[in-house]
C-alpha cells in the first residue's frame, strides 16, 4: 500500500499489506462528495481507452498513452533487474504462460480514488494463488514510477523471500526501493528520500515511532497517520542498511538475524534488543543523531551498475469494451464486490456464457447453490479451461464443507476429479494444487497431498494458509520437524487470530521430541476447503 498525494508530499509511503495512502478527507462534505462521485468515476474510467503492455514477467494495463505506457513498462523491468541485486532469494524464471502478475495503472489519481473509494490509499498490492495484482495511480509529483516501484517491491518480497517480514519492515523497504533511480549510463542509485521530514518526526514527541514496531500484519489509515508512519519505517530501514553501530560495525550485518528472529515469532521490539542490541526508544535517539549529521549535505547513497540484461520485447494491445469491464471487475472484486458483480453481469448481458465473467461472478455470489451453478456453467462452457474447472471444484466444496451425506460425497468426488483435470491441463495452477491437496488431507492421504501442497507453496511462499496445510500433511506423515516449521509460519503470520489458534493447537499436539503419531481429526474444523 502507499499513501496518497497529501500523505506522501515528501515521503514514499504505504498502508495495509499492499496499499498506498490517499489524501486525508476534510469533513463530511468531502466524504459525501466522494461517495456521490464514485458511480460517475466508474463510468468515466470505463469510457477511457485501456491498453495492455505485456512482457514475460508482467502485464501492465493502463489508460495512459502508448509512449508513456511503454516507458513505464521499461522502467518497471529495469527496476526488477536492479532490485534483484538488493533482494535475497531467486527470481521466478520467465515462462511462456500468461504472466502471473498484473499492474493496473491509473493515469489520474482521482479515478483510482473514485473507483475504489479508498479514503487515504493511492495504491495496493494483492497477492494471489492465481495472479497477483498491483493497482495504483500517480505520485504526488504526477509520476507513476515511484508508486510502481513501491508496489512491485511488495510483489518481489513475497515471491522471493522465505522469511515473513513485519509490516513496518516490508513497508519501509518498499518505500526505500521506491526511490531507486537508473541513469542513462546504467548506474543505479538507492537511498535518497525525505530527510527533512524524517528529522522532524524523530525530534517530535508523540509520533508513532515506538508503536510502529508493535505492528506485525498491517498498517491502515484508520489507526495511523500513513505519511508519518511510512516515513519513519523508511527511515528505520535506511538506517539499518546504511549506518554503523557505535563500535563501527554496520547495522546491515544484523538485519538477517533481526528478521529471522521476528519470522520465528519474536516481537519486533524484543528482536531489536536481542539482535541489534538496541530498544526502539534508543534506536530512535541513534537515528536522530545519525540523520542530524546531514542537515546541510545529503547522506551517502548506494550506487552500483545495472546488471546486463536483454530488455524484453513488449507487446501492446488495447482492450475492447468487454476486456475493460473484466479488468476493472477483477481489480474491484476483493474490495468492492457489488461493483465488480455489476461489471461481470454486464459482460454476461453482452456475451452469455462468457467464461471469465462466469468464473469471476461465481466467486462473489454469496449463495452457495447460486455460486455452484454459475461455476458449473463456466466449466461446462469451457471443459479444457483449467481455471474454470478449478473454480467449479472450489464451488462444490463450498456447497458441502464436509461430505456428510450422499449428495455431498458425490460433490467431493467431482471436486477431486475437477482439480485433477485442471492440474493435468496446467500443473502450475496453485489454487487447484491447494484444493486437491486439502482433499487428500481430508481423507488421510498425506503422502499424496504433500506434492500438491508443495506446488502451491512454490507459487505462494507468502501464504500462511498453504503453510498450514503443508504442515498438516507433514504432521500426518510423521515428518514432525517439517510439520513444526510450516505450522509455525501460520501461528506467527496469519493475520486472522482463528488461523493462528488452529496452528498453535496443532503445534501443541506435536509436543515432545518426536510428536504424537496419531492422525489428527479430519473434520472440516481441522481441514477445511480452501477459500474462494
Amino acid at each position: 500500500m502507499f499513501p496518497s498525494r497529501a500523505d506522501s508530499a515528501q515521503a514514499p509511503a504505504r498502508a495495509a499489506p499492499g496499499t498506498r495512502a490517499a489524501p486525508p478527507l476534510v469533513g463530511k462534505a468531502v466524504a459525501a462528495a466522494t461517495l456521490l462521485a464514485a458511480p460517475l468515476a466508474a463510468a468515466n474510467v470505463e469510457e477511457r481507452a485501456w491498453c495492455v503492455v505485456e512482457s514475460p514477467h508482467f502485464e501492465l494495463v493502463t489508460d495512459v498513452r502508448e509512449d508513456a505506457a511503454r516507458a513505464l513498462a521499461s522502467a518497471v523491468d529495469r527496476f526488477r533487474v536492479a532490485a534483484s541485486v538488493l533482494l535475497p532469494g531467486l527470481p521466478d524464471p520467465a515462462s511462456g504462460r500468461r504472466p502471473a502478475l498484473r499492474l493496473l495503472v491509473f493515469k489520474r489519481a482521482r479515478d483510482f480514488t473514485g473507483l475504489f473509494e479508498f479514503p487515504r490509499i493511492a495504491g495496493f498490492t494483492q497477492p494471489s494463488l492465481r495472479r497477483s495484482l498491483l493497482v495504483f495511480g500517480p505520485s504526488a509529483s504526477g509520476h507513476l514510477d515511484t508508486n510502481a516501484f513501491h508496489e512491485y517491491t511488495h510483489y518481489l518480497l513475497r515471491s522471493r523471500v522465505t522469511v515473513n517480514l513485519p509490516i513496518w519492515y516490508e513497508e519501509g523497504f518498499a518505500s526505500y526501493l521506491s526511490t531507486l533511480e537508473v541513469d542513462a549510463d546504467g548506474v543505479v542509485t538507492v537511498g535518497r528520500g525525505p530527510f527533512a521530514l524524517l528529522r522532524h518526526l524523530l525530534a517530535t514527541p508523540g509520533t508513532e515511532f515506538e508503536g510502529m514496531f508493535e505492528e506485525r500484519y498491517r498498517m491502515d489509515w484508520q489507526r495511523h497517520d500513513l505519511r508519518d508512519i511510512y516515513t519513519l519505517a523508511w527511515g528505520v530501514v535506511r538506517f539499518l542498511h546504511h549506518a554503523r553501530q557505535p563500535g563501527g560495525k554496520p547495522y546491515a550485518e544484523t538485519i538477517g538475524g533481526l528478521l529471522a528472529a521476528i519470522d520465528q515469532g519474536a516481537p519486533s521490539a524484543t528482536a531489536l534488543r536481542e539482535t541489534v542490541g538496541v530498544a526502539p526508544a534508543a534506536l530512535r535517539e541513534r537515528m536522530r543523531q545519525h540523520y542530524d549529521q546531514f542537515r546541510f549535505t545529503p547522506p551517502p547513497v548506494f550506487k552500483f551498475r545495472l546488471p546486463r540484461h536483454a530488455p524484453p520485447a513488449f507487446r501492446y494491445d488495447c482492450l475492447d469494451a468487454t476486456g475493460k469491464l473484466l479488468v476493472l471487475a477483477d481489480a474491484l472484486a476483493r474490495h468492492r464486490p457489488e461493483r465488480a458483480s455489476a461489471f461481470y453481469e454486464r459482460v454476461l448481458e453482452r456475451t452469455p456464457g462468457h467464461v471469465p465473467a462466469l468464473v469471476g461472478l461465481s466467486r462473489l455470489q454469496q449463495d452457495a447453490d447460486e455460486a455452484l451453478a454459475t461455476a458449473e456453467a463456466a466449466a461446462a462452457a469451457a471443459p479444457t479451461n483449467a481455471g474454470a474447472l478449478a473454480r467449479a471444484a472450489q464451488a462444490r466444496l463450498a456447497r458441502c464443507p464436509r461430505p456428510a451425506d450422499a449428495v455431498c460425497e458425490q460433490l467431493w468426488r467431482e471436486a477431486a476429479q475437477g482439480y485433477a483435470r485442471a492440474l493435468a491441463l496446467d500443473p502450475t495452477l496453485a489454487d487447484a494444487a491447494l484444493g486437491l491437496g486439502i482433499l487428500y488431507l481430508h481423507s488421510g492421504r498425506a503422502e499424496q497431498a504433500a506434492p500438491h501442497l508443495r506446488t502451491a507453496l512454490a507459487r505462494a511462499p507468502w501464504s500462511p494458509v498453504v503453510h498450514f496445510y503443508l504442515g498438516t500433511a507433514y504432521r500426518l506423515a510423521g515428518a514432525f520437524a517439517e510439520a513444526r516449521r510450516h505450522l509455525r509460519k501460520t501461528a506467527h503470520w496469519h493475520p486472522d487470530l482463528r488461523w493462528r489458534q488452529r496452528a498453535s493447537q496443532a503445534l501443541d499436539e506435536l509436543a515432545g521430541a518426536n510428536g504424537p503419531r496419531q492422525r489428527p481429526s479430519t473434520t472440516a474444523d481441522n481441514v477445511a476447503p480452501p477459500p474462494k
